[in-house]
């Protein structure tokens, strides 16, 4: 009997310790919502709820319908967190971080974009990404100045969520990557799942259409592979298995 209590004890600190750490976080739900152009993931933890990447202009409806079906409103939110600051990406972070009062996080080096509210140049990946810049999208949106500027690790226990910004320049210079201590990670516009955006084969990894900086994303991305991501979840298609991402990389790097 003492030896449980003992047991029990030591549950019950360990627990403690846990909580005081802010890593007391036994499941963490991540819900993908796809929008117009791009995938907006919503992440919930205990009662804190989370946005990586906020959508296009034109998305509000369909994102606050999403989060209804979740039994959610924007002032639920706690935090933004923008892998990049594209227009697809970062539109609604301004009208978002209006309503709810909600924390935004963005990388430093995509300061100058975000605060002029439009995309800077890329440089296209393909035959097809050639033919997409032809096109006359629209990539203004509205301006802002993130709450929390990202340029090392940032630790996302003090806003209640198990783990961690990284920088990861290349598809932009202030390109991030939110990784969870289970394993699972949010990457941007790092890789592309599937055709079309992600509407075929949408587990299927491969090159972005556009990089700023292509030879540094790909640098970023072989050195976020080598730690112990089980999923990666993407701004268009996706989410890609650990699996799915290393024989990817194998294949880029035999083909250099």
């Amino acid at each position: 009997m003492i030896k449980i209590l003992r047991l029990l004890l030591a549950s019950a600190l360990l627990q403690s310790g846990l909580a005081a750490s802010g890593r007391d976080f036994e499941h963490v739900e991540v819900v993908q919502i796809p929008l117009s152009v791009s995938n907006v993931h919503l992440v919930k933890s205990g009662t804190r709820c989370f946005l990586v990447d906020a959508g296009s202009p034109d998305d509000l409806p369909k994102l606050a319908a999403a989060l209804a079906r979740e039994g959610l409103r924007f002032p639920d939110l706690s935090a933004v967190i923008l892998t990049h600051g594209h227009a697809d990406h970062a539109a609604l972070a301004a009208e978002i971080r209006r309503r709810s009062g909600a924390v935004v996080i963005a990388g430093r080096g995509d300061r100058s974009m975000l605060e002029s509210g439009v995309n800077e140049p890329v440089t296209p990946t393909s035959f097809t990404a050639r033919l997409i810049l032809m096109l006359p999208l629209d990539a203004r949106y509205e301006p802002l100045r993130a709450d929390v500027e990202v340029d090392g690790e940032l630790d996302l226990a003090p806003y209640g969520l198990a783990g961690r910004v990284l920088p990861v320049p290349g598809h932009t210079p202030g390109s991030l990557a939110v990784v969870l201590d289970d394993g699972r990670a949010f990457v941007g516009d790092m890789m592309l799942g599937g055709w079309l955006g992600g509407a075929l084969f949408a587990q299927r990894p491969g090159e972005h259409y556009f990089h700023m900086d292509v030879a540094g994303n790909g640098h970023s991305l072989a050195a976020l592979a080598k730690l112990p991501i089980r999923q990666y979840f993407l701004g268009h298609g996706g989410p890609l298995s650990q699996e799915a991402v290393r024989e990817y990389l194998g294949r880029e790097g035999a083909a250099r």
